[in-house]
């Protein structure tokens, strides 16, 4: 088993917990929510299409990441026993 240096193995285990605290299905609903919420709120009647288009686009990307970071801890996997 390869060793990784320090601060990959900590941002390792700092993924690994994240996606054990909230695996992809739960980051898609609870941005959904967030979303939803913002948008509902009353101080979204003053956002712009443009700004509301950025929250649309965040929230895409947020879930895109979440969706890489289990990738690369499935290829990583081998690099750092799980907790």
């Amino acid at each position: 088993m390869k060793k990784a240096i320090p601060v990959v193995e900590e941002s390792l285990q700092t993924i690994r917990h994240f996606l054990s605290s909230f695996p992809p299905e739960e980051v898609k609903r609870c941005t959904w929510e967030l979303l939803t919420y913002a948008l509902g709120s009353e101080e979204a009647d003053n956002l712009t299409h443009i700004q509301r288009g950025d929250l649309l686009y965040f929230y895409e990307q947020v879930n895109k990441v979440c969706e890489a970071l289990v990738v690369l801890d499935g290829h990583l996997g081998g690099v750092l026993p799980n907790e």
